[in-house]
């Protein structure tokens, strides 16, 4: 029969909703000086909708110490598979401190329309010019631009043939030199006036610090050699202030986030417009990275705390009993724990290879990251196939017995599909509203729609043959208290990622670069993570793995296809 609610659930649900809540009204509000709008969209020269976001300072406040029709405006401009969001910390700093921070997707990225063109984005940030030059409040005639990564590179063509830009910042993006792009190039002793910034981390591969000498020794007049980073050259009086900044032990794509960035491009803005006077001095990067902790502590306890009454639910509605009888699982009793994730590890790191080459078709795949991605989870897959291939002959089970296992009662099935389709967005709109819209998007643009049922099928295979494996076999041998639960989640995450690690190194070292490592590896650590605590939270709840598999399947494919160019 369904199991009774208790009143210390119900308290405990009400306790995590209510830290989620406010976790979600303070991450949209904090600061108190900005005022936010989101989902503003214009339209480029050659036709494509480009969507954007504005911060801009509180204008009951901003008027006290400024002149409300002459506010100074900046564009920021986000990298390759990345989207507006990455940059909301610099938005949010720089609109506190009195400016109005524009930020972007780029055609084939984010909300906006189109394919990506590297030759025509520079359109992209004309149009988000033009819709300042529409604003009363803004004046045109000073403007700073941003560029992350890729969108660096419109930012050097637009500064070079537009001087309403006085300041520009490069985050670990290249700078014109007598090499790259030399006609874009601004000479610090021109009559232009013009503020350059190069932001870089000290590990990335992205753009090396020599290159960027390269380039501030063709601005400067001097040689490469002679170029120091950290030190400030020209002045922000003369209009032709100049610094590459070196600093902290990250990466690419933590530049984004780094909070000792997000201040220094700040300061530069302030320096190069000292007219504007700040409403609010306080710096909130790191209160907001606060927040969001709280937040998805509220939302991911609220997640695993609803499981069980909606599944009773589900069960009351369709006036059937859960099965406790009907757990799906492949006994080994004569195979302990750690045998079982030796083999797991050494099968997906020696058969995970020849499983990629199988696979190497998804590298075609017209989402190149997607690909990619699919292509080594695929490998992984194939590895565990021949391990439950191996592990089913000695349970006298075949390989097609295993994999049929999760949909041969069509009671259950309809169950987990049920909660399974009930709890996908719950999970959703919490990832949703705490890191997708202040950190990294998770929602692809329309021209990509057609591609998520395409990766949702092969995700949902590939994590269902992972979770047979986890979590029929694994987790069916330890004990399902809170502390098994706990050494589960750990060996399905610990498995997944060791993978992921070893084949992201080696291709690395193939390459000759570890720009990827360092770019996939912070997003899928996270992602595997919780995946692993969902499966195994869903399957001791539920018996069955379809509902976590649905769930993560759905989450996984709207993270890559997000990131994902066409």
């Amino acid at each position: 029969m369904s199991r009774i609610i208790t009143k210390k659930r119900v308290i405990l649900i009400l306790f995590f909703l209510s830290v989620f809540i406010t976790g979600t009204v303070l991450i949209f509000t904090v600061p108190l000086s900005v005022k936010s709008t989101y989902g503003l969209t214009t339209r480029t020269s050659d036709g494509v909708t480009i969507s954007f976001n504005v911060f801009e300072p509180q204008e009951s406040l901003y008027q006290k110490y400024n002149d409300n029709n002459n506010k100074k405006a900046i564009i920021i401009g986000h990298g390759n598979m990345a989207n507006k969001e990455i940059l909301k910390g610099y938005a949010i700093e720089l609109a506190n401190a009195g400016f109005v921070a524009v930020v972007f997707d780029f055609r084939g990225h984010g909300q906006s329309l189109g394919e990506l063109d590297r030759g025509e984005i520079i359109d992209d940030v004309r149009a988000i010019k033009e819709y300042l030059n529409s604003r009363d409040d803004v004046d045109i005639h000073n403007l700073g631009y941003i560029g992350y990564s890729m969108g660096g590179f419109p930012g050097n063509q637009i500064i070079s043939e537009d001087t309403d830009f006085k300041c520009f910042i490069g985050i670990g993006t290249g700078l014109p030199s007598e090499d790259y792009h030399p006609e874009y190039s601004i000479k610090a002793n021109s009559n232009r006036s013009l503020n350059i910034l190069m932001i870089q981390a000290r590990y990335d591969e992205a753009v090396t610090v020599s290159r960027l000498k390269d380039g501030m020794a063709l601005r400067l007049d001097m040689n490469p050699e002679d170029i120091d980073v950290n030190k400030l050259y020209g002045s922000f009086q003369d209009g032709n202030a100049s610094m590459i900044f070196l600093d902290d032990n990250t990466n690419h794509l933590l530049l984004a986030w780094d909070q000792d960035f997000v201040r220094e491009a700040r300061n530069w803005v302030i320096s190069t417009f000292p007219d504007v006077r700040q409403p609010d001095e306080n710096f909130y990067v790191n209160i907001r990275f606060i927040i969001l902790i709280f937040q998805l502590i509220g939302g991911i306890g609220l997640f695993f705390l609803i499981v069980d009454p909606l599944f009773d639910l589900i069960l009351k509605i369709r006036k059937v009993d859960r099965d406790d009888e009907a757990i799906l699982k492949l006994d080994l009793p004569d195979v302990s724990i750690t045998n079982l994730a030796l083999r797991t590890v050494a099968y997906s790191l020696i058969l995970g290879l020849p499983g990629i080459l199988i696979f190497i078709p998804l590298y075609f795949f017209p989402l190149f990251t997607a690909g990619n991605v699919l292509m080594l989870l695929c490998g992984q897959m194939f590895a565990i196939l021949i391990l439950l291939w191996r592990i089913g002959r000695k349970a006298d089970t075949s390989l097609k017995g295993i994999l049929i296992g999760p949909f041969k009662s069509r009671k259950n099935f309809i169950n987990q599909i049920l909660l399974g389709v009930i709890l996908t967005p719950i999970l959703y709109i919490i990832i949703y509203l705490s890191i997708g819209l202040n950190y990294f998007a998770i929602v692809p643009s329309l021209t990509k729609i057609l591609f998520i049922p395409i990766c949702f099928a092969i995700c949902f295979f590939v994590f269902l043959v992972y979770s047979l494996l986890n979590q029929t076999v694994i987790q069916n041998k330890i004990n399902n208290g809170f502390k098994g639960q706990i050494i589960t989640g750990l060996i399905t995450f610990g498995g997944q990622i060791l993978y992921m690690i070893v084949y992201l190194l080696i291709f690395s070292f193939l390459l000759g670069s570890f720009f990827n490592f360092g770019v996939y590896l912070p997003i899928t650590i996270p992602t595997t993570l919780l995946s692993s605590f969902v499966f195994v939270a869903l399957y001791k709840k539920t018996g069955n793995i379809i509902s976590s598999t649905f769930i993560n399947a759905f989450i996984v494919t709207m993270i890559t296809i997000t990131v994902s160019v066409i």
